[in-house]
C-alpha cells in the first residue's frame, strides 16, 4: 500500500486504486491457486536438497510472533478465538500456516502464508489443513528441501504425513512421546534421553548431545533422536529426524537444521512490521486470504532482487536509510532502497528495475 501511491496508471486517483486492489480480493473469479504453484514451481531452481523448509503456525504461543488478530473485529467471517502473543491475552482473529525456505547469506523464499479459520467447513481441521499444504509445496519443490518443524507439529496425526513426503524432516519433540528403543523397550522419549545421557556420562564421553536410533510404535521406518541441554535451560532440546545420526558431527548438523527454525520469525515480523500484512484493511475472509498471498508474493519478489544481482542488491542497499543500515534481516534494507528507487523515479515504474539488472 506503501508502493500504491507512486503507480502511475490510467486510475490516477489513489482512492479508486485501492478500491480496485479491494474489488480484486473479493472478486469471486479471483483464484490464486495456479498463481501460487506457478510461483513455487519458479522458485524451485533455488532450493536444494539440503535447503531447510521451515514451517510455524502464527497461533501466538511465541511471544515473539503473534497470530492474525482482529480484537475489534464483531461479525467477520468464521472468526476464532486466537492467542496474541505480543500482549498474551485470547483475541478474535485467524491463524496462519507460514512455510519458508532459507537459502545461504540468510535469503529467504516464502512458499505459503495459508490463513485459515478452523470455523471454516473447507478446513475441517488444524491436522488436515497442514497436510494438505505441506503435501502440495512437497509435490511442487520435488521433494526438495528438509522439513524443520516446532513442538507444535509433534502429533500422532501428522506422522503419517511426514513419512508419506519425498524429503526429510526434523521435528522438535515435547518428550512425552512413546518410542522403542534399538533393544525392543518401549519408554517415554524424555526418560529415554535421560538414560543416553547417563551412559556418555559414564563413558567418559560429551553429555550435553546425546543422539540414537528409536522407533515409534506401529511404524517400522528407523528415526533418530538428537538432543542437546542448552545453557540456562533445564529441560533438553530434543529433535527427531528421517535423517541418519551415527557420530557427534552428523547429531551437530541436525541442530543446526532446527537453528534455521529461527528465520520464521524474523520474517513474519518483517510482513507484519513492513509489507503490512496484519495492517490490513479488509473485512472479509476470503480478502484476507488473498491479501497474505499477495504479501507472499511481495516478499519473493525481494528475495528474487538477491538472487538476480549482487551489485543491483548493493546499489538498493545504497538507498537504504542510515537507521536501517544495521539491521541484520537485510530485508528491511532491501526494501527501504526499493521505495527510494520507486520515490525516485515516479513516472517510470516498470522500465527503471529490469535495466538495472540487466546492467548488473
Amino acid at each position: 500500500m506503501e508502493l500504491c501511491r507512486w503507480i502511475r496508471d490510467s486510475c490516477s486517483d489513489r482512492f479508486y486504486q485501492d478500491k480496485r486492489l479491494l474489488n480484486h480480493l473479493v472478486s469471486p473469479y479471483a483464484q490464486m491457486t495456479e498463481a501460487v504453484t506457478s510461483y513455487r514451481q519458479s522458485m524451485v531452481r533455488y532450493v536444494q536438497p539440503d535447503t531447510p523448509i521451515v514451517i510455524d503456525i502464527t497461533d501466538g504461543f511465541d511471544r515473539l510472533t503473534t497470530s492474525l488478530a482482529k480484537p475489534r473485529a464483531r461479525k467477520m467471517k468464521y472468526l476464532n478465538l486466537v492467542r496474541d502473543g505480543s500482549e498474551g491475552t485470547l483475541v478474535t482473529g485467524y491463524w496462519c500456516i507460514e512455510v519458508y525456505a532459507h537459502l545461504k547469506r540468510k535469503r529467504v523464499i516464502p512458499l505459503a502464508l495459508d490463513v485459515y479459520s478452523i470455523d471454516d467447513p473447507c478446513v475441517g481441521s488444524e491436522n488436515l489443513q497442514i497436510q494438505r499444504l505441506v503435501t502440495a509445496i512437497d509435490q511442487d519443490l520435488q521433494g526438495k528441501g528438509i522439513w524443520i518443524a516446532d513442538r507444535g507439529f509433534d502429533r500422532i496425526e501428522l506422522y503419517q504425513m511426514w513419512f508419506s513426503l519425498n524429503s526429510h524432516f526434523v521435528v522438535r519433540q515435547c518428550g512425552g512421546r512413546s518410542i522403542v528403543t534399538p533393544e525392543g523397550t518401549r519408554l517415554i522419549l524424555k526418560e529415554f534421553v535421560e538414560v543416553l545421557a547417563q551412559r556418555c556420562a559414564y563413558a567418559g564421553g560429551c553429555s550435553d548431545i546425546v543422539f540414537s536410533r528409536v522407533y515409534l510404535p506401529d511404524h517400522p521406518k528407523p528415526l533418530y533422536v538428537v538432543a542437546c541441554w542448552l545453557p540456562g535451560e533445564d529441560e533438553p532440546l530434543m529433535l527427531l529426524t528421517t535423517l541418519v545420526v551415527e557420530n557427534l558431527d552428523q547429531a551437530r548438523q541436525i541442530l543446526w537444521y532446527y537453528k534455521r527454525r529461527w528465520v520464521c520469525e524474523q520474517a513474519v515480523q518483517f510482513l507484519k512490521g513492513r509489507v503490512g500484512l496484519e495492517g490490513f484493511r479488509v473485512r472479509r475472509y476470503e480478502a484476507i486470504q488473498r491479501l497474505a498471498i499477495l504479501a507472499m508474493f511481495a516478499m519473493g519478489f525481494l528475495t528474487w532482487i538477491l538472487l538476480c544481482s549482487r551489485d543491483l542488491t548493493e546499489r538498493l542497499f545504497s538507498w537504504t536509510s542510515r537507521f536501517r543500515r544495521h539491521v541484520q534481516f537485510i530485508y528491511y534494507r532491501l526494501l527501504d532502497g526499493l521505495q527510494e528507487f520507486v520515490r525516485l523515479n515516479p513516472n517510470d515504474l516498470i522500465e527503471p528495475l529490469p535495466n538495472l539488472c540487466r546492467n548488473g
